[in-house]
């Protein structure tokens, strides 16, 4: 059975109208691989008063065995307003 520390959050930015872009990683375990990585890219647009209890949508995901490899993978994309831009557009049309 898989196990999960608390995440942190390995990077942050604002967004220019408002909303931040982050990745989050965390320590899982399973009997199988042993110690990993895993990071979600997540985006946040709502205004402060709307996001307590919902938690920002996650558009990209990815495993290593190091915090920086994770955040290597994610982190391009995190930059890059155009692809935080479609991948908002493909949760909605989901």
């Amino acid at each position: 059975m898989p196990w999960r520390l608390k995440a942190c959050r390995a990077y942050k930015r604002a967004l220019p109208a408002g909303g931040f872009v982050a990745i989050d990683v965390v320590q899982t375990r399973s009997i199988w691989r042993g110690r990993l990585y895993e990071g979600k890219l997540v985006v946040e647009r709502r205004s402060t008063s709307r996001r307590k209890g919902h938690p920002p949508p996650v558009v990209g995901q990815a495993w290593g065995r190091t915090v920086e490899e994770v955040v290597q993978q994610l982190l391009p994309a995190a930059q890059y307003n155009p692809a935080i831009g479609a991948a908002i557009l493909r949760l909605e049309t989901v």
